[in-house]
């Protein structure tokens, strides 16, 4: 399709042809922009859409933000591994666990690890099933359950099951997929990070309760607010005083345009004033359930957030690569969680 594809003019312009994102392992990843109306006006367009959407039906390829398939791949899947995809619907990130669970062994062999893939919402998790399908592999089980209070699992021996890896793709306010879902500031309030915020420290503190040790959590949300990103993943490191410990993965995906972790931010009140105190916000400017968690929506000292090494957060801007805005931390741990 490529080489019709970069002959064909719409209204007098020249159509980007589809092309390998360049910090995608092994050229498996691509990206293709064009404006709907454009499938109309050209057949090969047309032709290709129809293509795509077949392909994507039979589980041949997934379609979704290029930003998005960023966190499976940092969390460093292998054929052995279980794996707990947290918050999995729609199952674009849960087909990438599943792949990197395939990617070693042959194709008449099975994996000996296994994605559990769960969702809180029933009827997402209905469509995470339908979308597993696709895949045609055993190696999948999609569960229903609450993040924050995922029942721990245990074998034939009555041991509790922990996880290699976790992926926390947390709910969130979804202010970084502005450029193809505008009207998102129309809705856009300060509340809703407030409201977020306590929902993904408890996610994130249940994956390391489920954790082995040594394994690894990525943390990611499709926000650029600290109050969602840094402060979640600060407080929670805290909390777990040298249990968890970010990972440098700034040599992974070198090609990947990112810019690192903040360490000092301040947070919005519901009347659009900025704080770096919860003693300066006034009465009427933050709900009672905000108030109880001021603290937990601001950095801790500066000297610990050095110690915590919050640089190697990772934050993808939308400008750097043409893409959504991103937020990915790479969490290992390192000690046991009684």
């Amino acid at each position: 399709f490529v080489p019709y594809i970069r002959k064909v003019r719409i209204d007098g312009a020249e159509i980007e042809a589809p092309h390998p994102l360049p910090w995608y392992p092994n050229e498996f990843g691509w990206q293709f922009s064009i404006p709907r109306i454009a499938l109309k006006k050209s057949t090969e367009l047309a032709n290709f859409h129809s293509f795509l959407v077949t392909e994507t039906e039979i589980g041949n390829i997934s379609r979704q933000e290029a930003v998005s398939m960023v966190p499976p791949l940092l969390l460093d899947v292998r054929s052995d591994h279980i794996v707990l995809d947290m918050c999995a619907a729609p199952g674009s990130k849960t087909a990438q666990l599943v792949e990197a669970l395939h990617v070693d062994v042959a194709a008449d062999q099975t994996p000996s690890g296994l994605v559990v893939a769960n969702d809180a919402d029933y009827k997402r998790a209905c469509m995470l099933v339908h979308q597993i399908n696709r895949l045609g592999s055993p190696n999948v089980v999609v569960t229903n359950h609450s993040g924050e209070r995922f029942p721990t699992i245990r074998n034939d021996a009555h041991e509790a099951v922990q996880f290699d890896r976790i992926l926390c793709d947390v709910p969130c306010s979804g202010d970084g997929t502005t450029r193809k879902n505008v009207r998102v500031w129309e809705k856009w309030s300060a509340d809703d990070a407030h409201a977020l915020n306590p929902l993904q420290i408890k996610i994130l503190q249940r994956a390391a309760y489920l954790l082995k040790t040594g394994g690894r959590i990525v943390y990611s949300t499709c926000s650029l607010n600290p109050v969602e990103n840094e402060a979640v993943v600060a407080h929670v490191l805290n909390h777990f005083e040298g249990a968890l410990r970010l990972v440098d993965v700034s040599g992974e995906l070198p090609a990947l345009k990112r810019r690192p972790g903040m360490k000092t931010w301040k947070f919005m009140a519901r009347d659009g004033s900025f704080h770096d105190s919860p003693e300066t916000v006034e009465a009427g400017t933050a709900t009672r359930g905000t108030r109880r968690h001021l603290d937990e929506f601001l950095p801790l000292s500066p000297e610990r957030m050095d110690e915590l090494h919050m640089e190697r957060c990772m934050r993808i801007y939308p400008h750097l690569q043409n893409t959504g805005g991103f937020f990915v931390a790479v969490i290992e741990k390192v000690a046991p969680i009684s």
